[in-house]
This record gives structure tokens, sequence and C-alpha cells, in this order.
């Protein structure tokens, strides 16, 4: 589920459900539903054809559970699946297009940089043994 740098989000989940990403509340629940009993892993005794409807089942459910929110939504249709997985949620604090931007770009440069630091950060340990009356007495800090 990748998205191009500048254009617009994955649209993989509208297609999931054969919808347009307009769609009202209404045609994904009856999308949804079409294709829950098209998959549902019950209708299939071979068990391969189990396997893959069941993997097509999760699917339909995720795709169904973000689209039907209406904050998720709003994120994905925005952002795709980075946005959702970013741990962004609208709120008090996030409640415009405008700053959920700028919370996502941010999260992105601090992920950016935690990478980076992990190849130059320290990461032994150095222990030392300082005895301040042997100092005084001339022996020195370290032995």
């Amino acid at each position: 589920m990748r998205e191009a740098k500048d254009g617009p989000p994955n649209r993989e989940l509208y297609a999931l459900l054969h919808l347009s990403p307009e769609a009202s509340d209404e045609e994904i629940r009856k999308a949804y539903r079409q294709w829950a009993q098209v998959y549902h892993p019950d209708k299939y005794q071979a068990p391969h054809m189990k396997e893959i409807a069941t993997e097509n089942f999760q699917r339909i459910c995720e795709a169904y559970e973000i689209l039907s929110d209406e904050n998720k939504r709003l994120i994905y249709d925005i952002y795709g699946m980075e946005g959702l997985t970013s741990g962004l949620e609208l709120g008090p604090k996030l409640n415009k297009v405008e700053e959920l931007k700028e919370e996502l770009e941010r999260l992105r440069q601090r992920k950016e940089q935690e990478k980076a630091l992990a190849h130059f950060r320290p990461s032994g340990t150095i222990l030392a043994s300082l005895s301040l009356p042997q100092f005084l007495e001339g022996d020195g800090i370290m032995r």
C-alpha cells in the first residue's frame, strides 16, 4: 500500500469494496454486506478456497471498519494507510485537516531522526571505579 510522494493517497480500500471515494455511508454499508456474503469463509468447503475467502473477508472487514468511521476515513482520504498506522487521531487537538497534516509531518520527521540517530548512537558502557581516598594519596583517579 504505497502512494506517490506528492500524489493522491492510495484508494485500495475503496477499490476493495468497488466504491468511489465519494461513496455515502449507506453505499459503504451495502457494499460491505454484499462482499462479506461473497467471501464469508463458512461458504467454502475446500481448504484452499476457504483460506482465500478468509483472507479476502478479513480485508473487507478492515476496509469497512476504516471507511465506516468518519475520523478514520478522513485520515485515510488524506494520507492513506500511513496516516492510520502513524497513530494520529482526530479530536480536540487535531480537528482540522491542516493540523492533521502538520502533526503527521512532525511524526514522520521524528521517525527519520530516530532512524538516523540509531546508526550513530553509542551502545556500549564504561565502568569506572573511583576512590577519593586513593586519589588524595596520590594514586590518581583511575587504576
